[in-house]
């Protein structure tokens, strides 16, 4: 079951081989985990068959994760992290407001997530609803997404401030949840369209940093 995704995290300085190789196992073992949980139900994702999928011993799984929810959850942490390295890495002269925008758009954009099963986060969302395990990770993994986020803002646009930062990474990475949460209920239109327009509605008002 494994994947070959050993593209550099955006804004990351270039990764050595060896840090490569360990970030490639990590991710191997996350879809594992999510395909396996997927399949079968978490309950019967046991981290042997998770471990075996990708040729490593549960050890190794355990170095890497906490527990299966774990892994799953972060693949989702993965995915809202890229928007913290996509503002680290847009011209600052770029305006604030679409800086956000593109970079969570961008997260959507074919080939991002290269190795990731179709339709990965339409059923991470399920999975998520559906176990309340994967549900505390997930949390704890988007309060981190959160803040690396905010992180990038505030070194982007220091005039922004540290509390400001914190509240613009709040308001996108709750617009772009909600944008995800409305489109599953209803599937009308692009799940991408869905996300800018809630985006545009929770940036409308931002005020660019002098």
């Amino acid at each position: 079951m494994a994947v070959t995704n050993t593209a550099p995290t955006p804004g990351c300085r270039t990764p050595r081989r060896r840090d490569l190789q360990k970030e490639q196992t990590r991710f191997d073992l996350a879809v594992a985990a999510f395909e396996l949980a997927k399949s079968r139900g978490l309950a019967d994702a046991r981290v042997p068959e998770i471990a075996a999928a990708v040729g490593v011993s549960p050890r190794t799984f355990n170095n890497y994760f906490t527990s299966k929810e774990h892994a799953i959850a972060w693949l989702a942490g993965r995915h809202a992290a890229g928007m913290a390295g996509a503002v680290r890495t847009t011209p600052a002269e770029e305006p604030l407001r679409e800086t956000l925008i593109a970079a969570v758009i961008g997260q959507y954009r074919p080939g991002r997530d290269l190795g990731l099963p179709p339709n990965w986060l339409r059923d991470f969302r399920s999975l998520v609803a559906q176990e309340p395990a994967v549900h505390g990770e997930y949390l704890r993994e988007m309060a981190s997404a959160e803040r690396e986020l905010a992180d990038a803002i505030e070194t982007r646009a220091p005039r922004v401030g540290g509390l400001g930062a914190r509240v613009l990474a709040a308001t996108v990475v709750g617009a772009e949840r909600a944008a995800v949460t409305y489109w599953m209920g209803n599937r009308s239109g692009s799940l991408i369209e869905t996300v800018r327009e809630a985006l545009n509605q929770a940036l409308a008002g931002i005020a660019e940093p002098a």
